[in-house]
């Protein structure tokens, strides 16, 4: 039984995203940010001052580009 925990440990440890995997160029992700809002759309390009997401409405449609700071972030989910 804790072998099996431990193998489990593991599988998860191999399978979870890094950082630049998870926010690499055309990922899709949702952030929620200290500006008020929350917001959906492919990665663009990041660097050590924030994130320019290509922004999308819920239907898909393009909305333009966004650049967040890392400062305003607070929270980003991906698949």
């Amino acid at each position: 039984m804790e072998n099996e925990k431990i193998e489990d440990l593991n599988k998860l440890k191999e399978d979870a995203p890094d950082i630049p995997g998870g926010l690499k160029r055309g990922k899709m992700v949702e952030i929620s940010a200290r500006i008020g809002s929350d917001l959906a759309g492919y990665v663009c390009d990041r660097d050590a001052v924030g994130l320019l997401l290509d922004v999308r409405h819920p239907s898909g449609i393009h909305a333009g580009y966004e650049f967040i700071t890392w400062h305003s972030i607070e929270r980003v989910s991906f698949e």
